[in-house]
């Protein structure tokens, strides 16, 4: 039979909130949410930042199932003159999810390029692509910030790299090799 405190911890790692466990097993808010921390499950109070303990039992029982491309707009709309120059919109990278799947999540980054010459725009590219990840926990907002900012983009640059290299080649206009990403 299982513990409160093991029932507490996996009802919070299935998505359960605080409030919404304590009502179901008849705990007090407080009963939880000791619980939860001394698990290390919960947020820091401090920048609301999950605890280093909690990020990395996050990312050790990760594992990505696949990537998938969900969305290709891409348009040459006139030939290029003179000097071309590429380049993504002040909002040229972005990422949306988590989604919550059987498995786990799925999760993603969207990525809109410009392309510009001495007479203004001639094209575009916008992708959207996918990783689905197998999970235990499904990530809170704290920990699906942190995620966001530091594995998503690990995981899906290489594709979107190589669907920009593919694009331009295919459109006839130079190949451009996105940068490595760094962080």
């Amino acid at each position: 039979m299982e513990s409160k405190s093991a029932t507490i911890r996996r009802l919070y790692q299935e998505g359960k909130s605080v409030s919404a466990i304590a009502k179901e097993l008849g705990l007090t808010y407080q009963r939880v949410y000791n619980t939860l921390r001394r698990a290390k499950l919960l947020p820091t109070k401090e920048g609301g930042e999950p605890s280093p303990e909690a990020y990395a039992d996050f990312i050790a029982g990760l594992e990505i199932l696949g990537v998938e491309l969900l969305e290709v707009h891409a348009k040459l709309e006139r030939s290029p003159q003179g000097s071309k120059r590429f380049g993504p919109p002040p909002d040229g990278l972005s990422t949306f999810g988590p989604t919550k799947t059987e498995e786990g999540f799925q999760a993603g980054l969207e990525l809109r390029l410009e392309f510009q010459d001495d007479e203004g725009s001639f094209g575009f590219v916008h992708l959207r692509v996918a990783a689905r990840y197998r999970c235990t926990t499904f990530p809170d907002e704290a920990l699906f910030q942190v995620f966001r900012e530091r594995n998503l983009p690990l995981n899906l640059w290489p594709y979107l790299r190589v669907y920009v290299d593919f694009l331009t080649a295919q459109m006839g206009l130079p190949r451009l090799v996105l940068p490595a990403m760094k962080l």
